[in-house]
């Protein structure tokens, strides 16, 4: 990033201000919320086929329909939020998830469960998107990517705890459908303090909130650069992977390697414990490598886990290869989301939903796609489908950075993949 573009602080300026913490609390306990809602369904797919009568292929319509509202939505916050506010569309974001949660929860057959699934997408298009923006007019310089990865460590923590609780609720003979009543409860929670955070102004205005940054620089200059295409190229590749180990990783443990119930949903909330880890060790090592670097790393290693993962004879040495998977997989899409907005942070609602919106296409095509190929193949076949998607990613940042790890006045923020951000 140009250092003649950096926004920079009066000295007398405290970044953590109540402002800039208000804000951050509501954008951690939106990805907190949506992330416990996307997830439960991942833990409770075994008991939802069985009450539903439910085949392979149909459970995977269920990411699919989610991806399909998660789209619309991110587009909303692109159109509006650099004018809006992220706030209070992280507010609608979170009631919509509520009442789509709530309404999976009674679902009496599969076809309502599809469409509850479409409202939670549509909600968590909103608040995901609108909390990445925030984060991102919070902070400047190398501090965004760190805490980019910090806000979705708190994703990655929702997604340990939602099938944590539905494993336990499974084993103490509670009802499935009682954890979507609870992921509902936690959404209009986060929806109340998105709801304070706006009242007190956070998250109202057009580009950086944070009292410590000044004016955001604005120029004619197009942000839709063939960098912002490689981030989006990037995001649908990764959640690709991501979400398709994750929707299926229950399944697999439980079908192909003899799991019971509980154990496999655990099995899903230790491969987001190791996200999770890997999104807070990413906001340090943010703060000494590049973007590029930390990307090239992560990717490669989370590649040669994913293998492993799949060549796993037991159940056990399955359980360690998730969590290993989940810390390299970690600080991917932070720090492209991060580096996609630090070129031009004051198109950060738009920039991020051209990034999100790729990713939940990557989300919406290849879990289902994974569905479909494991019917007549096996599931333990259609998960390779994740190892190609993270050699292809990994195989985006290895040219070398060059002389473009120097900034300077006449370097374009564009390449800020290349720079620390």
């Amino acid at each position: 990033m140009s250092r003649s573009n950096q926004l920079v602080a009066p000295p007398s300026a405290s970044p953590a201000s109540p402002g800039p913490c208000l804000g951050m609390a509501a954008a951690c306990l939106s990805l907190f919320a949506y992330a416990a809602a996307l997830f439960v369904t991942p833990a409770s797919n075994g008991e939802i086929a069985r009450s539903f009568d439910a085949s392979l292929a149909m459970l995977g319509r269920l990411p699919t329909a989610l991806m399909l509202g998660f789209v619309p939505g991110v587009m909303m916050v692109g159109r509006v939020a650099d004018r809006w506010g992220k706030a209070p569309l992280m507010a609608a974001g979170n009631l919509l998830t509520a009442a789509g949660a709530a309404a999976f929860a009674w679902a009496p057959d599969f076809t309502t469960a599809l469409a509850a699934n479409l409202l939670i997408g549509f909600g968590g298009g909103l608040s995901e998107t609108s909390a990445l923006a925030l984060v991102s007019d919070l902070y400047e310089d190398a501090r965004r990517t760190s805490m980019a990865n910090l806000s979705q460590a708190l994703f990655s923590f929702g997604a340990v705890a939602s099938p944590l609780a539905v494993g336990w609720m499974l084993s103490a003979g509670v009802h499935w459908r009682a954890g979507y009543v609870a992921v509902g409860a936690l959404g209009a929670a986060a929806a109340m303090l998105c709801l304070v955070a706006a009242a007190r102004g956070i998250g109202r205005g057009h580009g950086p909130v944070n009292p410590a940054a000044g004016s955001p620089p604005r120029n004619g200059r197009s942000w839709r650069t063939p960098a912002l295409a490689a981030f989006c190229v990037g995001a649908a590749l990764y959640v690709g992977a991501e979400i398709g180990q994750s929707t299926w990783l229950s399944m697999l443990l439980e079908r192909e390697l003899g799991a019971d119930p509980a154990l496999a949903a655990a099995g899903l909330s230790l491969m987001w414990l190791g996200l999770g880890v890997g999104r807070l060790a990413g906001g340090f090592a943010a703060r000494r490598m590049t973007d590029r670097t930390l990307l090239r790393w992560a990717l490669a290693l989370a590649t040669l886990l994913e293998a492993a993962l799949l060549l796993t004879p037991g159940p056990v040495s399955a359980l360690a290869a998730a969590f290993g998977l989940g810390l390299f997989l970690g600080p991917v899409f932070p720090t492209l989301a991060s580096a996609a907005t630090s070129a031009r942070p004051e198109r950060s609602g738009a920039i991020m939903a051209f990034v999100v919106a790729s990713g939940a296409l990557g989300g919406a095509v290849f879990p289902a796609s994974i569905g479909w190929v494991a019917d007549p193949a096996g599931l333990g076949t259609a998960l390779w489908i994740c190892v190609a998607l993270l050699a292809l990613n990994a195989g985006l940042f290895l040219r070398p950075a060059g002389a473009a790890r120097s900034s300077g006045p006449g370097k374009d923020p564009s390449s800020a993949l290349d720079t620390d951000s």
